[in-house]
């Protein structure tokens, strides 16, 4: 069990962080860690104890000087900062991190404005300040349509952002588009190139963790090096030499936002997980992780990713072991191959315990994440590990990452087909009821799967799976569909048209592109559709008034 001694230190200092971020009450913060150094010397474990009081009481020390920090920072009619990271939003719009010297958190710059802004360039911004939606050391947001560039990326900075503009121009100019988006998110976490529609294909299905860098391709990369050291006859310390130097070049390629630090640590510790390492247990491994972490950005105390990071982490390594012991006999009876058995019994562990955190962040649960997952698992690594050969390639002077890019097209086509066919599978999501009562029946379902698993009814477990999909296949028949040419439609640039249109219309098409993917069908008051074909992608229209996203989503 001592492999164990650190998780009531990590849940105590994580559990104390968390309330004092959310709450700001020093009190509530200082009062958990008391109660647990009570409960651990009640039970006579006096280091435990010692240990629980000093590493907690360490994380809400800083993470109250950071708030503090944040609250006595004079702010300026003009922020002047780094631009540490940018993503483009379904409405056009500029989401960027933006650091500022002195600041003790990075602040989330919602931008409207045409200009360009690259990472790592210092930026001068003014605006609209409110406060953060989502609970922060900071606590402020600034929206704004004035921002100007004092000085682009220099040094290191610049030339990684040529590596990631260069790679993104060859795969854009060497693959198809179902690969376009995904080869670099998957190499450099570059997901410019993703489409609002895709990217939701991939959350539906349980595959945004390979949208874009996670711990899998920490992992893949890792372990890819201490093989071939390892064939190499490399010693030990040459080994870890080697594989550390290579994270440290994958991590600066890709950017040193908190989420790729978070998938650095987390995808080593679940590699160390699958191995069976014997010189550090992997539970170990992941609490001194959370630990190191919460000490660097006390703000990843009350993030999802870092919670579903955590989670997916702690199901490898508690119960992948089960469920391949459970899983090996009867799959072998069966003749599946035993890389087959691992990868699904990865996935379910994964799976099984992040469904109460996402039922909790999105009201929804996808139903094919782990047959998605099995399905794509082998086109992971050849796309991780030749992709950072074609990126090491695209710096040369001759297009030698064509090469390499047109054998990846094949894998990345796979995983984007796997994503739209499971997708568009009948119950492919489910919604949860609002309220802790839907969470609570969503982790009840995740245990019980775990149970029937257990006690080897996997027969039973597939024909139930296999029956349920089915009925959501006959129950969801679609009724007729329509020719919209054959109705009276008219075709609008913006939806402050849609009153304007003449009586009589039967459809009407905004090409507008801006804005949210809509979740429901839309209807004027008079209940003509209204469809947005550029942002919503296809919608068909039946003969009896509804309407369905051919992505699922309603």
């Amino acid at each position: 069990m001592t492999e164990l001694r650190l998780v009531p230190v990590a849940a105590v200092m994580w559990i104390a962080v968390a309330a004092l971020i959310i709450s700001a009450l020093h009190v509530l913060a200082l009062g958990i860690i008391v109660v647990a150094v009570m409960v651990a010397v009640a039970f006579k474990h006096w280091g435990q104890g010692l240990v629980i009081g000093a590493v907690s009481l360490g994380g809400v020390a800083i993470a109250a000087l950071r708030m503090n920090s944040a609250q006595e920072f004079v702010r300026p009619d003009t922020w002047v900062g780094t631009a540490e990271n940018i993503k483009i939003l379904d409405s056009g719009d500029q989401l960027i991190s933006f650091k500022v010297e002195g600041f003790p958190a990075l602040i989330p710059v919602f931008y409207s404005g045409d200009l360009s802004i690259e990472k790592a360039s210092v930026i001068a911004v003014s605006g609209r300040e409110s406060p953060d939606s989502f609970a922060g050391i900071g606590d402020l947001t600034i929206s704004t349509t004035d921002i100007e560039l004092l000085s682009p990326a220099t040094g290191y900075s610049a030339w990684v952002n040529q590596v990631r503009d260069g790679f993104a121009q060859s795969v854009e100019t060497s693959v198809g588009e179902s690969s376009r988006g995904l080869i670099p998110g998957m190499v450099l976490g570059d997901t410019r190139l993703q489409g609002t529609i895709e990217s939701q294909t991939y959350i539906d299905t349980g595959l945004s963790h390979l949208s874009a860098v996670s711990g899998s391709n920490v992992a893949i990369v890792v372990s890819s090096v201490v093989v071939l050291s390892y064939f190499l006859t490399a010693g030990p310390r040459t080994r870890v030499a080697a594989s550390l130097s290579a994270l440290v070049i994958f991590v600066s390629l890709v950017g040193f936002e908190p989420s790729v630090l978070r998938a650095s640590v987390t995808g080593i510790v679940g590699l160390l997980a699958i191995i069976n390492s014997s010189r550090m247990e992997p539970m170990h491994g992941l609490c001194l992780a959370v630990i190191f972490l919460l000490f660097y950005d006390s703000n990843l105390a009350v993030q999802y990713g870092f919670l579903l990071s955590c989670a997916a982490t702690a199901g490898i390594v508690v119960l992948n072991p089960l469920l391949y012991l459970a899983l090996g006999p009867p799959l072998a009876r069966w003749r599946v191959p035993d890389i087959v058995v691992r990868a699904l019994a990865v996935s379910i562990a994964a799976d099984l315990v992040t469904i109460p955190i996402i039922a909790l962040m999105a009201r929804q649960v996808s139903l094919v994440s782990v047959l998605a997952n099995v399905l794509v698992d082998i086109a992971v690594p050849p796309i991780t590990l030749l992709g950072l050969v074609a990126v090491l390639a695209s710096l040369l002077p001759w297009p030698v990452e064509y090469v390499l890019l047109k054998i990846i097209e094949p894998f990345t086509w796979w995983i984007h087909q796997v994503a739209t066919w499971c997708q568009q599978l009948p119950n492919s999501t489910v919604e949860i009821n609002a309220g802790w009562l839907g969470i609570a029946w969503a982790s009840v379902a995740a245990l019980w799967v775990v149970v029937i698993i257990h006690k080897g009814f996997i027969r039973t477990l597939l024909i139930c799976c296999a029956l349920f999909f089915l009925f959501g296949m006959w129950h969801g028949r679609l009724p007729e569909q329509m020719d919209p040419t054959h109705m009276r439609f008219v075709i609008i640039s913006e939806e402050s048209e849609i009153p304007d249109v003449d009586k009589g219309t039967e459809l009407i098409i905004v090409k507008d592109p801006k804005g949210s993917m809509s979740q429901r069908p839309i209807v004027t008051s008079e209940g003509v559709p209204v469809l947005y074909p550029y942002r919503d992608g296809e919608v068909s229209i039946h003969i009896d008034g509804t309407q369905h996203a051919a992505d699922g989503r309603f």
